[in-house]
């Protein structure tokens, strides 16, 4: 009696599971699984002297997929500004540089940044999905997923990065060389992080 009890709740435990699971109902390319690439749980990576940034876009399934990627692709660039920003920002704040101004400082030098970059990003792969999902009431929805994934050379953050900085005079320079050897490790934590 005893063991049938416990495998009644093992299969109880695991029909109410599967009950709530989300379910892929069309892929891109008729793929069989999502790329390794297109992950929620890990949004950037280095490889090959590249950063590697993955942006999600998630609307209705009706919404016109090319327009969804448009976002999709406008986040994985975004992303790349936000690392950048909340760089400097660290950096700004443990030099106790820029706190009076509430970090205009920072966001000043991050959309600089991000001009300079902005011609060497590549929007590298795109993937979509419709899946079956529930909302906040637990009623069943079907979502359009478009997950893009866009790179940039290490190079060019670096040289962006330096053009900025260097031509402000007013920068002290041991910000200026802080401001970059934190960059350079920062990248260099994600490609360890593989």
């Amino acid at each position: 009696m005893k063991t049938l009890l416990i495998i009644l709740v093992i299969v109880l435990g695991a029909s109410c599971s599967t009950v709530f699971q989300e379910r892929v109902l069309v892929r891109s390319d008729d793929l069989s699984e999502r790329p390794s690439w297109a992950q929620v749980g890990v949004t950037n990576f280095v490889k090959e002297g590249r950063l590697f940034v993955v942006g999600l876009a998630e609307h209705d399934v009706n919404s016109r997929i090319p327009a969804v990627a448009r976002i999709a692709d406008n986040n994985a660039r975004f992303e790349i500004s936000r690392m950048i920003t909340n760089d400097l920002a660290f950096i700004f704040q443990n030099m106790e540089e820029g706190v009076g101004e509430g970090g205009d400082l920072s966001r000043m030098y991050a959309s600089e940044i991000s001009k300079h970059m902005a011609h060497g990003i590549r929007q590298e792969k795109r993937y979509w999905e419709k899946v079956q999902t529930f909302d906040s009431e637990g009623e069943r929805v079907v979502k359009l997923r478009v997950y893009s994934l866009a790179s940039i050379k290490e190079s060019d953050i670096k040289r962006a990065i330096s053009e900025v900085i260097s031509k402000d005079s007013k920068l002290d320079p041991q910000i200026k060389e802080q401001i970059n050897g934190h960059i350079s490790r920062e990248i260099e934590k994600l490609g360890q992080n593989q």
